[in-house]
């Protein structure tokens, strides 16, 4: 994890810890919880709720195998469509004050 993609997220709009979550599924590939927490050094109570922001922003995907869930980064083109949403959303809510 380098501190300028670490910035470039907080910039988009992530939290530091989707950020640190994000970028560490990036560099782990498919994990469980269990590295995800030690790459990203954060709470290992923290980082369900943070897994489930991520999965509702569409930057990360889980599969089960063998009753036990693992996390992926998805492909940096989400995050593109994650801004368009959310530029989507701005002009509507400017619309809406109008």
């Amino acid at each position: 994890m380098t501190n300028k993609e670490y910035y470039e997220l907080l910039k988009v709009g992530l939290t530091e810890g989707e950020s640190k979550v994000y970028l560490a599924l990036s560099e782990l590939g498919s994990s469980t919880v269990g590295p995800v927490v030690k790459k990203a050094k954060v709470a290992y109570s923290n980082v369900y709720d943070i897994l489930n922001r991520l999965i509702e922003k569409g930057l990360v995907s889980f599969v089960i195998k063998s009753k036990t869930k693992y996390f992926q980064a998805t492909t940096p083109k989400n995050l593109l469509e994650y801004l368009e949403k959310k530029e989507k959303d701005v002009s509507f809510q400017k619309n809406e004050l109008k």
